[in-house]
Formats: structure tokens, C-alpha cells, sequence
């Protein structure tokens, strides 16, 4: 029982390490940003794909710790559908790149020769969908 014990209190720490650590970063974005930029994602899709990798992340978690947060400061918080293309197209001239795969992580726009890392780009992208909704 003695092992068990200590397994548990290990998960509560590390638990309440990640709560912090969601804490810190919603304050941080808070203090720099007035207007926040999120994309909803499909969770329990993910789950299935990636299994326990991303329910250790408790994004949800730091989602709600982040509309808390944004309501208290008075920022906005935009959410941006799922669905939304932000990978593919070219986040300075808008082309969109069908021939790209999950593990291209740069590629070059053909039409403007942009060259962008996928993450960045899709940032960007999100970026202006949210602005766009406002």
C-alpha cells in the first residue's frame, strides 16, 4: 500500500505542477495580449490518435484557466472553428497548398516563394481568422 501511496502523491504533484504552469502561462498571455487567438480542436479525436500524450496536456484545463483569466483582465478571447483551413494556405498570399502532407513541416509557397515553417504559418493563419470574425 506504501507504493501506491507514493504513485499517487507523485500524479497529484505533477497534477498540480501542470495546473500551475497553466496558471502562469494564461497570466502571462493576459499581461502581453489583448486579443487571444485560439483554435477549437477536436480532443477526443485526438485521444484516439495520440492516446494518453494528449490528455496529459489538459488542454481543456488551460482553456477554461485562460477564458477565466481573459474575463478578470478584460481581454477577448476568440475561438476559431476546427475546420477553419490554417495549415494550407500561404498566410501572405493566400494560396493554398493541397499538395501538402502531415509531415511536411516547411514548405514554399509556389506562387509568392514564401518559405514557412507549417506551425508558424498555421499560427498566422488562425491569427487572421480569428481577426476577421471580429
Amino acid at each position: 500500500w506504501r507504493c501506491v501511496r507514493q504513485i499517487a502523491r507523485l500524479y497529484r504533484k505533477i497534477s498540480n505542477q501542470r495546473k500551475d504552469f497553466h496558471w502562469q502561462l494564461a497570466s502571462e498571455l493576459c499581461k502581453r495580449f489583448d486579443t487571444i487567438v485560439l483554435e477549437t480542436l477536436n480532443l477526443e479525436g485526438m485521444k484516439r490518435l495520440w492516446g494518453r500524450k494528449v490528455s496529459d496536456l489538459a488542454f481543456s484545463q488551460f482553456v477554461e484557466i485562460l477564458k477565466y483569466k481573459c474575463q478578470k483582465h478584460g481581454r477577448r478571447l476568440l475561438q476559431v472553428g476546427q475546420w477553419t483551413a490554417t495549415t494550407k494556405p500561404c498566410s501572405d498570399c493566400g494560396f493554398h497548398n493541397e499538395t501538402l502532407t502531415l509531415s511536411d513541416r516547411q514548405w514554399t509557397c509556389p506562387e509568392c516563394g514564401s518559405h514557412h515553417d507549417r506551425d508558424v504559418n498555421a499560427a498566422r493563419n488562425i491569427l487572421r481568422a480569428g481577426i476577421a470574425t471580429t
